[in-house]
């Protein structure tokens, strides 16, 4: 896959994953501690390192 196509996909899978996290959220009432939450929010983190690591 070209860097693009890689860069393409990668930005859609950071927006999906942002927004099951917002939705995750709120359903757990806003408790950014519970374990679900985290672990969506540490993929995002991974997801969002690994765009940076392309520019």
């Amino acid at each position: 896959m070209n860097n693009k196509a890689t860069t393409e996909k990668l930005v859609k899978e950071i927006e999906i994953t942002r927004i099951k996290l917002h939705n995750l959220i709120s359903e757990k009432s806003y408790n950014l501690l519970d374990s679900e939450v985290i672990k969506l929010s540490q993929l995002l983190d991974k997801l969002l390192s690994e765009y940076e690591d392309l520019k």
